[in-house]
């Protein structure tokens, strides 16, 4: 209850003070996990501390991330829908394949990203993975760009579980994210930083275009998907003439197999109706004289 009320007044106190932004949900999250760590400071003297501590971090931490939680400035690049947009901007380069079926199934970012982003990611993980993960983005220059790469990241170590799941499974996967190994999330992350940003420089810098750049600059070992190759490593020529083959002749395999569907089909229909046309004339050669005179006499009338 003490570290409740503690909580409490870090966040009313803030609020009074801040009265273009006030409370609103997901403070709390990012105000609990400061206190926790600052309360169990092995130092006793400082631990004492921790609510001013938590007071002080919280809102430095909201010079920064302030306009998330201010609805007029929401279409704002620093705005709530312009960091989900630009989170989904990136997602599209990297793995189209995903933000594709993430569109068909009718998923929205905002869906997931809104918990994502105002809580800073404090809802996905445990405690200790929740405290690690800030150390790196405390560590960060840039805290929005760091978050951006993380969840994006996220979201492509879940590819194969989204791209064979519809509406609701997909939805179950990116609100409820499955445990992880969060040095590899971040490491991944920031490869994927790394890797982007030798490209773009190489694209605008040395004036070739990204297949070329692709092709020149090796991606760090621990990309997991990049530009929509997997690991990032670009295909030579050569080696996409054969995919384009192989991809030809499974396709060519996919349509011979449907035609044999449709002729079985057809021959199956055609079997059938035969056999009842059969029928008939067999159950017409079995009637008697008398019966074929009526009938012909009532097919007249």
């Amino acid at each position: 209850q003490r570290r409740y009320a503690a909580v409490e007044r870090v966040l009313f106190v803030w609020a009074k003070l801040n009265k273009g932004v006030r409370y609103v949900q997901g403070m709390n999250e990012i105000v609990a996990t400061l206190y926790f760590v600052l309360a169990n400071d092995s130092n006793e003297e400082w631990a004492c501390e921790a609510e001013a501590d938590t007071y002080f971090l919280f809102n430095t931490l909201m010079v920064e991330m302030r306009d998330i939680f201010v609805p007029d400035l929401d279409h704002a690049d620093t705005g709530i829908q312009g960091r989900i947009s630009s989170m989904i901007a990136l997602l599209s380069l990297h793995d189209p394949e995903v933000r594709c079926h993430l569109d068909d199934c009718g998923i929205d970012g905002s869906f997931y990203s809104i918990r994502w982003l105002t809580t800073l990611l404090s809802r996905e993980f445990i405690l200790p993975d929740t405290i690690r993960l800030w150390d790196s983005m405390f560590a960060s220059t840039h805290k929005d760009n760091f978050m951006r790469y993380v969840c994006v990241t996220m979201v492509i170590l879940m590819r194969e579980e989204l791209l064979r799941s519809d509406f609701g499974t997909c939805l179950r996967l990116l609100q409820a994210f499955p445990p992880t190994d969060v040095d590899r999330l971040l490491e991944a992350s920031r490869a994927l930083w790394i890797y982007e940003s030798q490209i773009t420089l190489a694209c605008h810098k040395g004036g070739i275009s990204l297949n070329q750049a692709l092709q020149t600059i090796a991606p760090p070992p621990s990309i997991i998907f990049a530009y929509g190759l997997p690991g990032g490593v670009a295909l030579s020529r050569e080696e996409r003439m054969k995919q384009a083959g192989k991809d030809s002749i499974a396709a060519a395999k996919e349509k011979a197999a449907d035609a044999k569907d449709s002729a079985k089909s057809f021959f199956g229909s055609a079997k059938q109706a035969w056999g009842q046309w059969k029928d008939g004339l067999q159950t017409e050669g079995r009637q008697s004289p008398h019966d074929k005179y009526r009938r012909s006499k009532t097919t007249d009338f």
